[in-house]
């Protein structure tokens, strides 16, 4: 299995619907022999690392209004490569390019995708895919219209990188609709972004400030409904901040 071979059974298991495309993606991986299979997952795995990018992970936030969890990137990642070679090469050069399908499509995400090949390498040889050797990177690739000090959490006791998007300010907005525009006025179209010119979301609040007003053990007890309000938050006063 070569990156070529990869690439063509994604291609050829394209179709209109998720769970259609699902059917076509396992019959497809049931020819291949294990050893086509773990050179398969190899592939998909370095496809996926790759994609570890806050130009990514920007884009996919800014079109689903604010929201883009750890745990959605990952899906949205998963999506990405479901989409074909081109699409999947085009945004990791560019990812203003992805502008077409973020239009066409109202969650970028497909989480069972990337579970298929596990699923099927276990049913044909009762046991999980070997150790690939691959670590996942340890910071997003690219990103330099985002401040350093936002990217650093080595200070903050929030585990999980989206909230910097809820951290930027005017500098990264001004940089994001320089470095993004067909993204931008995507977002401008759809009433994500209220305005045409960037500004500042003051009003989003702060961890230390959700947590109090909704639960001041919240953070040490239920982590995941404490992220959760976080986001919700943010996402209602990323939309209303400029709002007369």
């Amino acid at each position: 299995m070569n990156v070529d071979g990869f690439w063509q059974i994604i291609e050829m298991t394209h179709a209109l619907s998720q769970e259609e495309q699902l059917e076509l993606f396992k019959r497809e991986l049931q020819r291949l022999a294990p050893q086509e299979l773990v050179e398969f997952w190899h592939i998909f795995v370095e496809r996926e690392f790759a994609t570890y990018s806050w130009d990514l992970w920007l884009v996919v936030w800014l079109c689903q209004g604010g929201r883009c969890s750890d745990d959605g990137f990952h899906d949205f990642r998963a999506w990405l490569i479901s989409r074909g070679r081109a699409i999947y090469e085009a945004a990791l050069n560019d990812a203003d390019t992805l502008v077409d399908e973020m239009r066409q499509t109202e969650h970028p995400e497909f989480e069972l995708f990337g579970y298929v090949p596990s699923k099927i390498y276990r049913a044909i040889t009762g046991e999980r895919f070997p150790d690939l050797g691959l670590e996942h990177p340890k910071e997003p690739i690219g990103g330099d219209w985002l401040r350093p000090t936002l990217k650093d959490r080595t200070s903050s006791k929030m585990l999980n990188r989206c909230v910097v998007f809820d951290e930027m300010g005017d500098e990264e907005l001004t940089a994001i609709a320089q470095r993004f525009p067909k993204i931008w006025q995507l977002c401008v179209q759809r009433d994500i972004i209220t305005t045409g010119t960037p500004s500042s979301p003051t009003d989003l609040p702060k961890p230390e400030q959700l947590a109090a007003a909704v639960d001041p053990k919240l953070e040490s007890t239920d982590f995941g409904s404490y992220l959760k309000a976080l986001q919700d938050a943010a996402h209602k006063a990323y939309k209303t901040k400029d709002r007369p």
